[in-house]
């Protein structure tokens, strides 16, 4: 039972994490230069998002897959 929980809130955890990091690159290139820094920031913390959290919301998807083949049979 425990296992599933934590299972089910590891999605929720990436989904925060990636919010939260584009939340900090708004504010860190905001505070930097202003509305063009915040749009830079935000555009270079997606790709970061993408690069060190995108593999783990591409196996979070293979679950999900495979959970909804098992579902169907």
């Amino acid at each position: 039972m425990l296992s599933k929980i934590v299972v089910n809130m590891y999605s929720v955890l990436l989904e925060i994490g990636l919010w939260l990091i584009l939340i900090a690159g708004a504010i860190g290139g905001w505070q930097a230069s202003g509305l063009i820094g915040a749009i830079g920031g935000i555009v270079g913390a997606a790709i970061f998002g993408a690069v060190f959290l995108g593999a783990f919301l591409v196996l979070d998807d293979i679950r999900n897959r495979v959970k909804a083949i098992e579902n169907k049979k």
